[in-house]
């Protein structure tokens, strides 16, 4: 088989995957798509680096013919997938593209938030990122005009709370820094602010996080002074926490995310009553909808909480009984997906999903590594689309096997019954089609798209076409290497990535097959 001599099929490019089966390579938007939304870090098949550096080819390749496609998959990637790396990394690639073209200064602008329109500036720390990453990549070079410009219209554009929370104090490039690039001019209104910012005098509101530093400073203060012992204090210190996280959760003052975030806290030192009503917070399906939670930023608080042994034993249950439901209340509508037809959703369990691990954050303010194997996320998603519309649930690597799973269950243990039944080994993609009982009106595969196979002629897939007709196929892609298994064709639908936003592009799939695109396209800049 030719490694380097791909062959073409029309307008399909059949080549050598990573594994050494037949895939298709992607179309450039659709790989520049699927990079944003899995990421850079290092997988299985590809290292970080060259992750990186594919997609700034890609980018350039797109931008060449659609500067703007590239411009709105960018901040279609920060503010509904929630990507944050890969974005700042993009950001700077597309320079080159957006160069002379008056779409870049609103690019390098500021999201607003309210009317959903605007550029990549979610929150002012990705222009510090951004700055940071392109000196990174062209020491001794100035910013790009259109770079200042949208960068000075951001700060302009920026309130008060945002400024004092994202001023980067101690980082390579603080906001302190970018004004002194980019020479905002405030208003009247928030000269004084920008002077205290510039003068290193500009506080923090009272955030959890901050009403907690504050305690901990004048406790510090007192063992210093010899007025407590080290062992008082801690007391103290559990006392003052107490009492803040009482009073933020009874005035509701507490945003959803800070309230997962500090699950760990609230969970060790509030009282029952408060501890109670914290968890009434955590699955209020008001506040699940309005703070735009990601499932997945739920499931990594799980992931935590089930790693975190300090949790007293009496909280426990009540604790990951909430985490589950507030999972739940957080995909969107699932129940009324595909009232229609059967559906089978198939994981990908083989030894490339099992050795790889993904990094996740908690939130968008400070990273929380969990090493979390990608059959973890792949078995999370297809215990979540199973139990939300009903349907049959498969895994495979070298072969594959139907699995019995109880509806009433949890998401997790659905989850946890696919990762045991795991064999491991080679991915054998025809293995699916050989196995599905029946005829289904769609089909979800998740998996990293590698196969030791092909699918594209004299197969089980062509066998199960011609006996029960093209179902919608729905192809997971958790790992982006640019390549799939399936010919591209009106019911194939790709997705990308561990992101809430899958869920969302589901609804639309089956009346448009390139709904990301499609989405994507609407973004308003």
């Amino acid at each position: 088989m030719a490694k380097y001599n791909a062959k073409t099929t029309g307008t399909t490019q059949v080549v050598v995957n990573a594994q050494g089966g037949e895939g298709i390579k992607l179309s450039p938007e659709m790989e520049m798509v699927s990079l944003l939304a899995s990421g850079l870090d290092g997988r299985f098949y590809e290292k970080e680096s060259d992750r990186e550096s594919r997609l700034v080819e890609v980018i350039k390749t797109v931008g060449k013919k659609d500067p703007e496609l590239v411009a709105k998959a960018l901040v279609y990637a920060r503010s509904v997938m929630g990507q944050r790396s890969v974005t700042h990394v993009g950001a700077v690639a597309a320079q080159s593209v957006l160069a002379g073209n008056p779409l870049a200064t609103r690019f390098y602008g500021k999201r607003d938030h309210k009317k959903n329109q605007g550029g990549i500036v979610y929150r002012l720390d990705d222009i510090l990122e951004i700055v940071a990453y392109y000196f990174l990549r062209n020491p001794g070079m100035p910013l790009p005009n259109a770079m200042k410009r949208g960068f000075k219209n951001a700060l302009e554009a920026a309130d008060t709370y945002e400024l004092a929370k994202y001023q980067g104090k101690g980082r390579a490039v603080s906001l302190v820094d970018i004004v002194n690039l980019v020479r905002p001019k405030p208003s009247e209104k928030m000269q004084d602010t920008f002077k205290k910012l510039m003068n290193g005098e500009l506080k923090q509101f009272n955030t959890a996080e901050d009403k907690n530093t504050k305690s901990g400073q004048l406790i510090a203060e007192k063992v210093k002074s010899g007025e407590i012992t080290k062992e008082q204090a801690e007391i103290e210190l559990t006392e003052a926490k107490a009492e803040n996280w009482k009073q933020l959760i009874e005035d509701g003052t507490l945003g959803y995310l800070a309230l997962l975030r500090n699950l760990r806290n609230i969970t060790t030192v509030a009282s029952d009553d408060v501890f109670t009503k914290a968890l009434n917070m955590l699955v209020d399906e008001k506040r699940v909808r309005k703070s735009l939670v990601f499932p997945h930023q739920i499931d990594i608080a799980f992931e935590i909480l089930m790693n975190f042994y300090e949790v007293p034993q009496n909280r426990r249950n009540p604790l990951l009984t909430a985490i589950n439901k507030a999972y739940e209340l957080a995909i969107p509508n699932l129940s009324e997906l595909f009232t229609h037809g059967r559906t089978a959703v198939v994981v990908d369990t083989s030894g490339s999903m099992r050795m790889c691990s993904v990094n996740m954050n908690i939130n968008n303010s400070k990273r929380t590594n969990i090493n979390s194997k990608v059959i973890d996320k792949a078995s999370l998603i297809g215990a979540t689309l199973a139990k939300g519309i009903g349907a049959d649930l498969y895994s495979f690597d070298y072969d594959c096997r139907k699995m019995s799973y109880n509806p009433l269950d949890t998401i997790n243990t659905i989850k946890n019954s696919v990762i045991q039944r795991t064999t491991g080994g080679a991915t054998i993609f025809s293995s699916i089609f050989s196995t599905l009982d029946g005829k289904y009106d769609r089909v979800f595969v998740i998996s990293d798209m590698q196969g030791g196979d092909t699918i594209l002629k004299n197969s089980s897939y062509q066998s199960y076409v011609r006996k029960y007709g093209q179902p919608y196929i729905y192809s997971i892609d958790l790992q982006g290497y640019g390549t799939t298994m399936f010919k591209q064709n009106q019911k194939l639908i790709n997705l990308y990535g561990y992101s809430a936003d899958i869920y969302e592009q589901i609804k639309s799939c089956e009346i448009n097959p390139k709904a990301i695109l499609a989405e994507i396209r609407k973004i308003i800049i």
